[in-house]
């Protein structure tokens, strides 16, 4: 069973989440913030991160995103940021993956479909179906 690590500090957020991707076999593990998920990247061993952008303190996932990255060295560790940015902040730009500024495999805004959120999953796990 592949196990999904999903940092955002929205709980019903993670709950519904969860849901979705319990239903169809996946382990998923819940973190809440920056600290935690970091923690959690390194002692749960994910196969795949869902990272949100806004957190306490803003842009944090982006931060985080760059930690997995660079600090702990883990390049392959697939990350998909999915989030509200664009509709809650309003940016004038789109944000999208960028090895050194945003290294992150892909990029979802929420609210997104559970069957577009599936899909996108298993092919940055490589399941096929």
């Amino acid at each position: 069973m592949q196990k999904i690590l999903i940092i955002d500090d929205d709980k019903d957020f993670q709950d519904a989440l969860r849901l979705v991707l319990e239903d169809h076999g996946f382990d998923v593990i819940s973190a809440y913030d920056p600290e935690e998920g970091t923690e959690k990247v390194q002692s749960e061993k994910p196969d795949l991160v869902i990272l949100d952008v806004l957190m306490p303190s803003n842009y944090e996932g982006f931060d985080v995103a760059r930690k997995i990255r660079e600090k702990l060295k883990m390049k392959e560790l697939p990350i998909l940021l999915l989030t509200a940015v664009h509709t809650e902040k309003k940016v004038p730009y789109r944000f999208a993956p960028h090895e050194e500024y945003l290294p992150v495999d892909y990029f979802m805004d929420k609210p997104v479909e559970p069957d577009v959120l599936l899909e996108k999953v298993n092919e940055l796990l490589n399941i096929v179906e």
